[in-house]
């Protein structure tokens, strides 16, 4: 009997259920649902959105090309020699649980025996007034490039003698993270244009009393220190309630689950309560740290790690064997803030300078030759070095 494993969703969590599915099951087939026909990379978001292009190749279609491809590769490269695999590019209406069938936008339907939730999450606004119509996410490729664009046309646009004002709503680990990186991006702009560096603004603007509301004092301490050391001003305690005095405003503020499915309660072996076949990984699922009794980050290494015991315990069901209990943990973290520099964190060991930065560039080679093996993986990985390590 050939059992129908349906994953929702390409990203991290999605991408390595089903590698590790492929490579260890027997008797299954895996049908991989996704709205795109490519794999983003999250953490080199930032990245994207601050590199400088040469002026007389900005605007060509080749450079923008290359750069997005620093971040994303195709559904068809990962899985190029895997042959118990479908890719569907579409989106989910709605699913029905309990006759196991989810319905796509094109009218499609599928059958599964087992269901992967990996959905992800899309941008918050919280509600507030004119916000999205204003403000520019920064929560997928096409949000990073269309940033890294708006600010390069604005200093192309405006006065050499007006101050130019770029406000990030939200003081995060996105929003932190393209801070740091914005700040060489917009020196090099300054003199490109011949502006004087001055005369371009980052503001910080965040409603909780601290920068990175979830990581340790350390790390708070340590980022508002560095962020402040490169001109970025900072306001804490203050909401964004309208939308008033700035050039560009990148909203970092928040996410909000996929509209497919609220975020679910996932159980000891990362079942959906309250079903037996429906898995979770990543931002679609919410597991709470035995230590902490938090719900974990909504970070990549979190939805990888819960990835592969979920390809786990799936194959355990299709063999009739007891799943294994999964143990949520904090992984730990590094978050770059601009230049060779980041900040390390797992439980109580941190440090901070170009160590972490050094170690989250390999982490992210690990992370492509895993998916691509050595070959690819390393050609995507190089790309993206060559050209971000030019704002460093």
């Amino acid at each position: 009997m050939i059992h129908e494993i349906v994953i929702l969703g390409g990203g991290f969590g999605g991408v390595r259920v089903a590698k590790d599915l492929l490579k260890n099951g027997q008797n299954t087939h895996i049908t991989l649902i996704d709205k795109n026909k490519f794999h983003s990379f999250h953490p080199n978001f930032y990245e994207v959105a601050t590199v400088y292009l040469p002026e007389k190749l900005s605007h060509t279609e080749i450079n923008f090309h290359e750069l997005a491809k620093t971040s994303s590769v195709s559904f068809e490269e990962i899985f190029w020699n895997d042959l118990n695999i479908s890719i569907i590019e579409d989106e989910v209406l709605n699913i029905d649980f309990k006759n196991k069938e989810i319905n796509l936008k094109s009218g499609v339907k599928k059958i599964y025996d087992f269901l992967v939730l990996g959905v992800g999450s899309e941008t918050n606004y919280f509600n507030i007034p004119l916000l999205k119509k204003k403000s520019m996410p920064l929560k997928n490729l096409r949000d990073a490039l269309l940033v890294r664009n708006a600010i390069d046309e604005l200093f192309a646009n405006s006065p050499k003698n007006k101050l130019l004002k770029i406000v990030i709503g939200g003081g995060g680990f996105t929003g932190c993270e393209f801070a740091g990186e914005l700040v060489g991006y917009l020196k090099t702009l300054s003199k490109i244009h011949g502006r004087p560096e001055h005369y371009a603004e980052c503001v910080i603007v965040d409603r909780a009393p601290v920068l990175l509301q979830t990581a340790s004092w350390w790390i708070q301490k340590k980022a508002q220190k560095r962020l402040e050391s490169l001109g970025i001003k900072i306001i804490l305690n203050t909401g964004i309630e309208k939308i008033t005095d700035f050039d560009i405003l990148v909203w970092t503020g928040g996410v909000v689950t996929n509209g497919v499915v609220p975020r679910a309660v996932a159980d000891e072996y990362l079942c959906v309560i309250p079903y037996e076949d429906v898995f979770g990984v990543g931002d679609a699922v919410c597991c709470i740290n035995e230590k902490t009794e938090k719900p974990l980050p909504m970070t990549a290494s979190v939805a990888i790690r819960e990835a592969k015991f979920v390809a786990k315990n799936i194959l355990r069901s299709v063999e009739k064997n007891k799943l294994i209990k999964y143990k949520p943990n904090f992984p730990g973290f590094i978050i770059p803030l601009g230049g060779k520099y980041a900040l390390f964190e797992k439980e109580n060991f941190h440090f901070s300078g170009i160590l972490p930065w050094i170690m989250k560039y390999l982490i992210s080679l690990g992370y492509w030759t895993s998916i691509l093996g050595f070959k690819k993986g390393f050609t995507i990985w190089k790309r993206g070095v060559k050209m971000f390590l030019k704002n460093d």
